[in-house]
């Protein structure tokens, strides 16, 4: 029964995570001042973490990006899962100005080796394949900003343990010099004493000495 239950939990867990995945839907984009059909999804990272992603998952698959006026561009690549070869135009842009760290993502699919603003957008189905994409594209974006906070943070602890390296090694130089400072009070305390009785000594011999006078 209770076995029942953390696998109702889990399911429904799952359930609520794939709801809250934020979503592609069909819409459009500008290109050379033409409106396009384009897949959108919103995302809640910055533009320089999506672009930055879009290029490493590409990259992984063997593509190299190019530029088209404000978009990347991947020529032939197979999307969605009939594998459909589309030059897949991709660009993201800051959501708003209050909203720095979200971002709109636009992704056009072409028909390979035709140019976008003469035409050479696919047809519906390529928006889908779009969607599909993006959907897909999602976790791949999660993990990757993921790996990045690990790095940053791992960055800040290096950074931590470096100064720490210092901060020990001025520790013991200071110990050091407090050490040799502490010698130096010593040895000044014992001079000073044996100045002192020697400065008596000779007081005691002058005294000495003027009580020999003549009277």
């Amino acid at each position: 029964m209770k076995k029942g239950f953390l696998g109702l939990l889990f399911v429904v867990g799952f359930s609520i995570a794939a709801l809250a995945q934020p979503k592609a839907v069909e819409g459009m984009a500008e290109f050379q001042g033409k409106k396009v059909p384009a897949a959108v999804l919103e995302l809640p990272y910055p533009t320089s973490t999506v672009d930055d992603a879009i290029v490493n998952h590409f990259a992984e698959k063997g593509y190299k990006a190019s530029k088209a006026k404000d978009y990347q561009v991947f020529r032939s690549v197979g999307v969605g899962r009939s594998k459909t070869p589309y030059d897949v135009y991709v660009k993201s842009e800051r959501k708003s100005r209050r909203e720095k760290e979200s971002s709109v993502v636009y992704i056009v699919l072409a028909k390979p080796n035709e140019v976008l603003s003469s035409g050479g957008a696919a047809d519906k189905s390529s928006v889908n394949d779009g969607k599909e994409f993006l959907n897909d594209f999602t976790p791949y974006l999660e993990d990757f900003n993921l790996g990045l906070e690990i790095a940053a943070q791992e960055d800040i602890i290096k950074k931590l343990e470096k100064k720490q390296t210092t901060l020990l090694s001025d520790s013991t130089d200071l110990n050091n010099r407090k050490l040799q400072l502490d010698q130096k009070i010593l040895e000044n305390s014992t001079a000073l004493q044996q100045q002192q009785a020697e400065i008596e000594k000779q007081r005691l011999a002058l005294e000495a000495t003027k009580k020999r006078r003549r009277q």
